[in-house]
């Protein structure tokens, strides 16, 4: 049986499309800002932070992200004259349509991003870019947090007047429909994993961003416990968890970038640990890793080295004779808090 979750990831070209669409009929508003705050829940907060990160790696200008309701119960006062970019699958998220009246109120700029048009944020916010059939039928984000990951990191692209980084979103696409070419290649990977019981996700940059997803993926489609950290963190402390968890199965994200190196010594200093990471990179200097075909920069990397981590949870939990569409005890949307 073929369920809806995976027919939802191959869907991601095609909203990708849409993505771009949306994009490029929006231009960045005129005024200045103090600040540029990006929030959202779940997928979408990880959406956020892949906004962020190209904002911190291109810009001097003050940025954060931040969970929706982290937003709205401790840091509100940023929101005074500031941009905010508020995302949100459905459009109607509690906690964000909470966030966004918060920012208001301290004369924030609100810029709305969903897959739904009519709802709640295009309501409430300035302005709304709305990404077309970008939502799925199951619960767990395939395609829309791609889309929505694309729309925010194009956000923070023209922002900073990138016009070569627009291109380069533009690569993605293509990039995406050849690792779907490639999805027979993930389900042995799936079969190597489905013993394991205990996971814990790695990344650095862009890297940290995959693995936190990555990990909300495996949580959601398996309900397994698992753990994320930076890379470089997982020496200070929750090395220790390769000794206390019998199994435990390290996923390292590394992108080709400023943290390579760093990483490779991380790889080699959890073998001689007798721990057996796998490693998604595109980097020529990891052995017996995941290759993944994006020849674009760091920044922009989240989406094809999450596709490939979408496909294996779906297949995790195929063979694991669980229900990846409706896993128990979600809801799609979370709309009181």
């Amino acid at each position: 049986m073929e369920f809806k979750m995976i027919r939802s990831i191959r869907g991601t070209p095609e909203v990708l499309d849409s993505a771009l669409k949306a994009l490029k009929e929006w231009n960045p508003p005129e005024k200045g800002f103090r600040r540029i705050i990006f929030i959202g829940c779940g997928s979408s907060y990880f959406s956020s932070l892949a906004g962020n990160h190209v904002l911190l790696k291109g810009s001097r200008v003050e940025s954060h992200a931040f969970p929706a309701s982290e937003f709205m119960l401790h840091y509100r006062e940023l929101a005074k004259d500031a941009l905010v970019v508020a995302s949100s699958r459905s459009g109607k998220t509690g906690e964000v349509i909470e966030a966004i009246k918060v920012a208001k109120k301290k004369s924030a700029t609100i810029i709305g991003v969903t897959c739904n048009e009519n709802s709640k944020i295009e309501e409430i916010s300035d302005e709304t870019i709305v990404i077309p059939s970008g939502e799925e039928p199951n619960i767990p984000a395939t395609k829309s947090f791609s889309s929505i990951t694309f729309v925010l990191q194009g956000i923070a692209v023209k922002l900073l007047e990138r016009e070569d980084k627009l291109k380069e979103l533009e690569a993605i696409k293509p990039t995406v429909k050849k690792i779907l070419a490639q999805e027979d290649e993930y389900r042995p990977i799936a079969e190597r994993l489905v013993s394991k019981r205990v996971f814990v996700h790695l990344g650095s940059g862009s890297g940290y961003v995959v693995a936190l997803e990555g990990a909300l993926k495996f949580r959601e489609t398996l309900g397994l416990p698992n753990e994320v950290f930076p890379a470089l963190e997982f020496r200070h402390g929750p090395v220790a968890l390769l000794r206390g968890v019998k199994g435990l199965q390290p996923i390292l994200i590394a992108p080709k970038g400023d943290s390579t190196d760093a990483l490779k010594r991380l790889v080699n200093d959890l073998a001689s640990r007798n721990a057996d990471p796998l490693v998604f990179t595109n980097s020529g200097i990891f052995e017996n890793c995941v290759r993944i075909p994006w020849d674009g920069s760091e920044e922009l990397a989240v989406i094809p080295f999450v596709v490939p981590i979408q496909i294996i949870a779906y297949y995790l939990a195929v063979l694991s004779g669980l229900n990846p569409d409706f896993p128990e005890g979600l809801v799609k949307v979370v709309e009181r808090f």
